[in-house]
Protein backbone atom coordinates (compact mmCIF):
# COMPACT_ATOMS: atom_id res chain seq x y z
CA UNK A 1 0.00 0.00 0.00
CA UNK A 2 1.98 3.35 -1.31
CA UNK A 3 2.08 6.07 1.55
CA UNK A 4 -0.03 8.89 1.31
CA UNK A 5 2.84 11.37 1.13
CA UNK A 6 4.18 9.71 -1.81
CA UNK A 7 4.39 12.08 -4.93
CA UNK A 8 2.91 10.18 -7.87
CA UNK A 9 5.25 10.72 -11.21
CA UNK A 10 2.97 12.82 -12.59
CA UNK A 11 2.72 15.14 -9.21
CA UNK A 12 6.31 15.69 -9.63
CA UNK A 13 6.70 16.22 -12.92
CA UNK A 14 4.14 19.06 -12.72
CA UNK A 15 5.45 20.40 -9.63
CA UNK A 16 9.31 20.40 -11.17
CA UNK A 17 7.56 22.61 -14.12
CA UNK A 18 5.97 25.15 -11.81
CA UNK A 19 9.48 25.74 -10.18
CA UNK A 20 10.84 25.96 -13.24
CA UNK A 21 8.64 28.62 -14.54
CA UNK A 22 8.86 30.52 -11.12
CA UNK A 23 12.63 30.60 -11.55
CA UNK A 24 12.32 31.89 -15.03
CA UNK A 25 9.67 34.64 -13.57
CA UNK A 26 12.59 35.32 -10.62
CA UNK A 27 15.24 35.37 -13.36
CA UNK A 28 13.35 38.15 -15.39
CA UNK A 29 12.67 40.46 -12.35
CA UNK A 30 16.69 40.02 -11.27
CA UNK A 31 17.06 41.19 -14.89
CA UNK A 32 14.43 44.10 -15.03
CA UNK A 33 16.18 45.20 -11.46
CA UNK A 34 19.54 45.60 -12.43
CA UNK A 35 18.23 47.76 -15.46
CA UNK A 36 17.16 50.06 -13.01
CA UNK A 37 19.18 53.26 -12.94
CA UNK A 38 21.75 53.86 -9.36
CA UNK A 39 21.13 56.45 -7.25
CA UNK A 40 24.11 57.90 -8.48
CA UNK A 41 23.03 58.57 -12.15
CA UNK A 42 19.27 59.81 -10.73
CA UNK A 43 21.09 62.48 -8.80
CA UNK A 44 23.25 63.42 -11.66
CA UNK A 45 20.13 63.81 -14.12
CA UNK A 46 18.66 65.64 -11.66
CA UNK A 47 21.31 68.00 -11.15
CA UNK A 48 21.94 68.52 -14.98
CA UNK A 49 18.29 69.16 -15.21
CA UNK A 50 18.59 71.89 -12.67
CA UNK A 51 21.30 73.40 -13.69
CA UNK A 52 19.96 73.65 -17.42
CA UNK A 53 17.05 75.04 -17.00
CA UNK A 54 18.31 77.49 -14.56
CA UNK A 55 20.72 78.67 -17.73
CA UNK A 56 17.92 78.60 -19.60
CA UNK A 57 15.71 80.74 -17.42
CA UNK A 58 18.36 83.08 -17.40
CA UNK A 59 18.68 83.41 -20.92
CA UNK A 60 15.42 83.95 -21.76
CA UNK A 61 14.92 86.64 -19.08
CA UNK A 62 18.03 88.35 -20.67
CA UNK A 63 16.92 88.00 -24.42
CA UNK A 64 13.66 89.33 -23.49
CA UNK A 65 14.57 92.22 -21.11
CA UNK A 66 16.97 93.53 -23.82
CA UNK A 67 14.85 93.22 -26.65
CA UNK A 68 12.19 95.47 -24.49
CA UNK A 69 14.31 98.11 -23.60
Amino acid sequence: MPDEDQLSLRQADQIRGDLYGLQDDLDFIKLQLARLPTRHEVWRAAMLGMIGGAVAAVTLIEAFSRSCL
